[in-house]
């Protein structure tokens, strides 16, 4: 898709982009629709890179994970302008939330902070928190919280 297309079909669902916005941060993501068959490390970069692109400057992400507590989200975003922070856990299509991942996702929703868990599918609701449109990020409705 190129890129003139990608911005008319932008500003048809989310308004128009503020022009200064739109030539400070350039879409030039090759396809709106979500790609099947991403590894959750090629979705957690693409995802990046479109954070980016939208200004989020702070992002945080557990190298290995193998030498930290269980449970942290794999991406923390935060953008200045805005004032606001997005703790995201990143899951293929198939992939599952272990406990320890289900117990911190819902501690910080519960304590106000914006949570996401997004799949390749779920790219539209991303450009929707990450773009102009600033929709807050929360949790799936079929997120089953952990036992008290």
């Amino acid at each position: 898709m190129n890129s003139e297309l990608y911005r008319k079909l932008l500003a048809e669902r989310y308004g128009p982009l503020d022009r200064l916005e739109a030539e400070r941060y350039p879409l030039t993501i090759n396809r709106a629709e979500p790609v099947t068959g991403t590894s959750e490390e090629q979705w957690r970069r693409q995802v990046r890179d479109i954070a980016t692109r939208y200004g989020w400057r702070l992002q945080y992400h557990t190298a290995d994970s193998r030498r930290s507590d269980p449970g942290w989200p794999d991406e923390v975003f935060g953008h200045l302008r805005q004032r606001r922070t997005l703790f995201v856990e990143f899951k293929t299509d198939t992939g599952r939330i272990r406990p320890a991942q289900r117990e911190w996702l819902a501690h910080l929703a519960d304590s106000g902070f914006e949570v996401a868990v997004w799949r390749p599918r779920d790219l539209p609701t991303v450009l929707q928190v990450l773009g102009p449109a600033r929709q807050r990020a929360t949790l799936p409705a079929n997120f089953r919280r952990p036992p008290s």
